[in-house]
């Protein structure tokens, strides 16, 4: 059978950095093809050239046996390439409809006819099974959730050949999960070839067919899925570093005074008196399904969240947490799950991204000024001690990785030295050696008398 596409030696190179070298990849019709590889591995830069955002260096690309130029977004497009990104693309203040036909409107002589795009949106959610989403309401009402699979159903509803999804079940329920995959089957049977992109290794062994496997730019393995373990998958990724994450588990912690005390926190339509204690050195999860309350009750004691009743206690003393300035200030630092709307400053550099919420510590004795090289030095001792994968701490964030911009997300908190630590999904997005690093710097604040 002939490949619908095929991408021969593909190199590319950012300044510094060996992003792609010499990488082969053949996708064929009606299969869901895994991209798989740690963060940096060069999953997302492959994906970008074949969808117009990056030119490659070397190489060609062909489709259906002829070579083709893609050197934007629209030639991906006439080519019937369509790509769902991890950070979304919705535009909050339009409707579902109004998104889903962003580029595309029906218009009646001048005017828009959003009667006819709202019928339409309907119909495509109807097909693919996505129930309670009114098409007339603007996106911004919905759940990360439920905005990923009108993400989704907005570049299926241009009938691509190619459908290339970057971690579209990091936010999803299992319940969405397996929508999505009820959807990408029938896909399959349609005769699409759907590229996956994905950490979560037993999702790519239950659903997907094949995969190529990617480490420091270049292919490790061609894989059937049908045909090697997790295991196996997990040792291609990591190479000669594989045995370094295996991991041992935590002893038991001797309670002290209990350090975050939560009573009866009431939250509308959230939480109904909860409440729980959390003691030094320990890690505590919280865990339920997507939208049960997990978040929220987080979010309370950061200020980032109005209680409607119920008391926090931190360090014996009732506090009342306004906002998250006055969280920080009593030593509650919070990392959200939704890195790119509250996590990061995409226009700034790594290093600043790090440093700015503890600048008042590096100030120059009797001067009014910072100690840039400090602030540099322990930035990046930081960066390096949890293996963010850049060229020079100077770049700008929003270049990097989702995994190795989370991780950066990790590093501020980490320099603040904050004694409470609040993580929501800290390793959403984060391959399973990064995952492995970040739960160690876990395990070490908490051995060090952090709150977790």
């Amino acid at each position: 059978m002939e490949p619908v596409l095929e991408m021969q030696g593909i190199s590319k190179r950012f300044t510094g950095v060996q992003a792609l070298k010499n990488v082969d990849l053949k996708l064929y019709s009606g299969e869901i093809h895994s991209i798989i590889g740690q963060n940096g591995a060069g999953k997302s830069t492959l994906m970008k050239i074949l969808s117009g955002n990056y030119q490659k260096d070397e190489g060609r690309i062909l489709i259906h046996g002829k070579e083709v130029e893609i050197n934007n977004t629209a030639d991906a497009a006439k080519l019937g390439i369509g790509i769902v990104y991890q950070e979304l693309s919705l535009l909050n203040n339009l409707t579902v409809a109004e998104n889903i036909f962003l580029g595309r409107e029906i218009v009646n002589g001048i005017s828009l006819n959003n009667k006819r795009m709202n019928e339409l949106a309907r119909e495509y959610l109807a097909n693919f099974g996505i129930e309670n989403i009114d098409v007339d309401k603007n996106v911004e009402i919905y759940s990360l959730a439920k905005q990923q699979l009108i993400e989704i159903v907005k570049v299926i509803s241009q009938k691509p050949e190619i459908l290339i999804l970057d971690e579209p079940t990091a936010a999803l329920t299992n319940e969405d999960t397996e929508r999505l995959f009820k959807i990408l089957f029938k896909l399959k049977e349609q005769g699409i070839c759907v590229v996956f992109i994905s950490h979560r290794l037993r999702e790519i062994k239950k659903y997907c067919d094949c995969g190529t496997i990617l480490m420091n730019g270049q292919v490790t393995a061609h894989v059937r899925m049908d045909e090697v373990d997790e295991l196996k998958i997990i040792e291609y990724m990591l190479g000669d570093t594989y045995n370094s994450y295996k991991r041992e588990g935590r002893g038991t912690v001797e309670h002290a005074e209990p350090v975050v005390e939560i009573k009866d926190l009431c939250i509308e339509n959230h939480l109904d008196h909860v409440s729980c204690t959390i003691y030094q050195g320990e890690i505590t999860g919280f865990t339920g399904l997507l939208g049960a309350g997990q978040d929220m009750l987080w979010r309370a004691v950061c200020g980032a969240v109005k209680t409607s009743g119920g008391e926090i206690w931190i360090h014996g003393k009732k506090r009342r947490i306004s906002n998250p300035a006055k969280a920080v200030a009593r030593g509650i630092g919070l990392l959200t799950e939704n890195r790119k709307e509250e996590g990061l400053f995409p226009q700034l550099s790594v290093l600043d991204n790090i440093a700015l919420p503890s600048l008042r510590f590096y100030h120059i004795p009797l001067l009014p000024f910072l100690s840039y090289r400090r602030i540099t030095r322990d930035s990046r001792k930081l960066a390096e001690k949890l293996k963010v994968k850049m060229s020079n701490i100077k770049d700008k964030i929003k270049f990097l990785s989702g995994g190795n911009q989370q991780k950066v997300i990790v590093s501020r908190w980490l320099l603040r030295n904050l004694d409470i630590l609040i993580f929501i999904e800290p390793t959403r997005g984060v391959d399973v050696g990064a995952k492995t690093e970040i739960y160690k710097i876990l395990e070490s604040l908490a051995q060090d008398g952090k709150t977790i």
